[in-house]
């Protein structure tokens, strides 16, 4: 049986429980949902030199400290783990704890979880310093298995290469980052961003660049970033549509297309984060896109709020609020009366 099939019959499992998240103790937690996820990854969950649990991380404040499990090889840890109950929304003062042990040992991968929701988190800003932010994370209800499958698949005990990881996670993380750049600076141009447009030598300003200079050409750099990065992204939608073949010698010229009036997945995509924007005071978003979709993960400052799906093949949208059955909208604006 694949990884895949294994995996999916674990998640009918974890969901046939679902119900009972609230009700489950921090220990019911480990032994329902966390050793059997553990188990999928291919470890022996009873072998206490593969899978150790209450693994002892000695902190310089505090003897005997200890940490759920931890996962070994060769006798060192290579995967710290921290367990909370299923019903607890994992939050950042959670992280402390982990965040101590992290700093005892080599081990550069630790995870957060309440058996449901997986922080993987590691050192990519500062070495043995665990970060703030995971460089993975993914809920195994809520999320599609399309984009996690993968991910979780090179933590398996016979694709573990701790160094391919960190190097794929070093990338992601600077893929997100430009991505949420370029998504904020859609939305409003960054300084940095005017200011590196006004310096180019074919502007030929021929004065110091002031705040005043930013904030009149922070309006003209955004019109301009849109109709740029729509054009394209619209113009390589049409090159990728097939074309049809017709040898009659008097084949009719095809027709320019105007790019700038046709809705795409990314133009949607940014018309929804405008909405977003304008309507609610502190949010956070993640992109994700597969063959068929592009995903928008809204997370409001206590939670994640919901996911949005933009198809590829027709551009229409889907809403799932957490909580609430998937709603079909016929538009970006009817996104207002779920907010």
């Amino acid at each position: 049986m694949s990884f895949e099939e294994d995996l999916k019959r674990y998640l009918s499992k974890v969901k046939r429980t679902q119900k009972h998240f609230d009700d489950l103790t921090e220990e019911a937690t480990k032994t329902s949902l966390v050793m059997p996820f553990f188990q999928l990854l291919g470890y022996d969950v009873f072998n206490t030199n593969e899978f150790m649990p209450e693994f002892v991380c000695d902190v310089a404040t505090k003897k005997g400290e200890k940490i759920d499990y931890a996962i070994l090889k060769d006798g060192e840890p290579v995967i710290l783990i921290e367990v909370k109950r299923a019903g607890m929304k994992l939050q950042k003062q959670q992280q402390g704890q982990l965040y101590r042990y992290f700093a005892t040992n080599r081990c550069r991968i630790a995870i957060l979880t309440n058996g449901v929701t997986y922080q993987f988190f590691s050192d990519l800003n500062a070495p043995n310093v665990m970060d703030d932010e995971p460089f993975l994370s993914f809920n195994l209800i809520d999320d599609d298995p399309i984009i996690y499958t993968s991910l979780i698949n090179q933590f398996h005990k016979d694709n573990f290469d701790l160094k391919s990881i960190i190097s794929k996670a070093f990338y992601q993380k600077y893929e997100k980052v430009v991505e949420k750049t370029l998504m904020q600076d859609l939305i409003s141009p960054s300084d940095e961003i005017v200011k590196y447009f006004l310096l180019r030598p074919e502007v030929k300003t021929g004065n110091r660049i002031t705040s005043q200079m930013i904030e009149k050409y922070r309006e003209a750099t955004k019109r301009a970033m849109k109709k740029v990065l729509g054009v394209t992204i619209e113009n390589s939608i049409l090159e990728l549509q097939p074309q049809e073949n017709n040898d009659d010698e008097h084949t009719e010229t095809p027709k320019t297309v105007e790019t700038s009036n046709i809705s795409t997945p990314q133009s949607i995509t940014d018309e929804i984060i405008k909405l977003l924007t304008d309507c609610l005071s502190d949010f956070s978003f993640q992109q994700e896109e597969n063959d068929d979709y592009l995903k928008l993960h809204i997370y409001s400052v206590e939670r994640k709020f919901g996911i949005i799906k933009i198809s590829k093949s027709d551009c229409s949208i889907q809403l799932r609020k957490i909580g609430t059955p998937a709603q079909d909208l016929s538009s970006v604006d009817e996104i207002k009366k779920y907010l």
